[in-house]
């Protein structure tokens, strides 16, 4: 399968653009070519507590003939599947199922969710406790994805709640197609091995893993029966950056060989901080990639 055949998204860093800039910066993606828009966390966050925005933004993508697609669901302590807060976890299936709505409304066919981090990263609380209350939550979920044909796609990161094999684990646990995996290509490349130095990563690395990190190598190839769709972004493996490719050390074209392997997947998103360049030079990059070009 060619990846040109496959949807892209676009992702924009709307948390940094006011409401009366999304339709212009909507205009600016439609005349560079662009018709699928990822449809974010900042936007989906926002929508949980003020529905009229949704209307909104529906008219926006509507008069300009654009999707807003391939969702991320709200993220953080109170959102992520394995939120440990019992008078929160009631609300939380109820909002992520609010937002599944919304997002299968327009379209969706993936929507990627995190395990969650905060438990893992600052009380060290053990994968298996953990684990428990994340199936919990997708138990409760995945009927409702059953329901709007999405696939709920479980993305890895780089804490020890968050890993590649985590993301499998939840997504081969369920014998059902409406679950599966977002591969994440920055988090990825911090997960190598190959030649890191400890003290060059982010401080973020020393919250999550204390002295001694557990690499894992080859996150694409433990995941790769399960990616329904992924994050493309780049980095220097040390810091979560979200680096346009080629500025990073992922090497793209190999990457995306495999990727087209990939025999689930769906659809594939930016997640470049788009607010460091201009959304021409974004769909620049990413068309080169598409037509198999390297970009390093």
């Amino acid at each position: 399968m060619s990846l040109k055949a496959v949807p892209l998204a676009y992702y924009y860093s709307w948390g940094e653009v006011p409401d009366n800039m999304i339709l212009p910066v909507m205009r600016e993606f439609k005349d560079n070519g662009v018709d699928d828009l990822v449809f974010s966390h900042i936007w989906m966050t926002r929508i949980l507590r003020e529905p009229l925005f949704f209307a909104h933004l529906r008219k926006r993508a509507y008069d300009l003939k654009m999707n807003i697609i391939e969702p991320h669901a709200p993220w953080g302590q109170c959102y992520d599947l394995c939120c440990t807060d019992s008078a929160r976890r009631e609300n939380l299936i109820k909002d992520q199922k609010l937002a599944m709505n919304y997002a299968a409304e327009l379209g969706a066919k993936t929507y990627t969710m995190h395990v969650g981090a905060y438990e893992s990263v600052f009380f060290k609380t053990p994968n298996p406790e953990l684990r428990k209350l994340a199936l919990d939550s997708l138990e409760k979920l995945i009927p409702e994805a059953e329901k709007l044909g999405l696939v709920i796609a479980v993305e890895n990161s780089y804490e020890r709640s968050n890993t590649a094999g985590e993301a499998v684990f939840y997504a081969s646990y369920f014998n059902t197609p409406a679950i599966g995996c977002c591969y994440d290509s920055g988090h990825a490349n911090m997960m190598e091995p190959a030649g890191k130095v400890r003290e060059k990563y982010f401080s973020e690395m020393d919250d999550a893993w204390g002295e001694k990190i557990e690499y894992f190598p080859d996150s694409l190839g433990a995941m790769l029966p399960y990616i329904v769709t992924c994050h493309l972004h780049d980095n220097d493996g040390y810091r979560d950056a979200h680096d346009l490719p080629g500025n990073g050390t992922i090497n793209w074209k190999p990457l995306l060989a495999r990727l087209q392997q990939a025999p689930r997947l769906m659809s594939m998103q930016t997640e470049v901080v788009s607010t460091r360049q201009s959304v021409r030079k974004l769909v620049e990059v990413f068309s080169k990639l598409r037509d198999g070009e390297n970009v390093k």
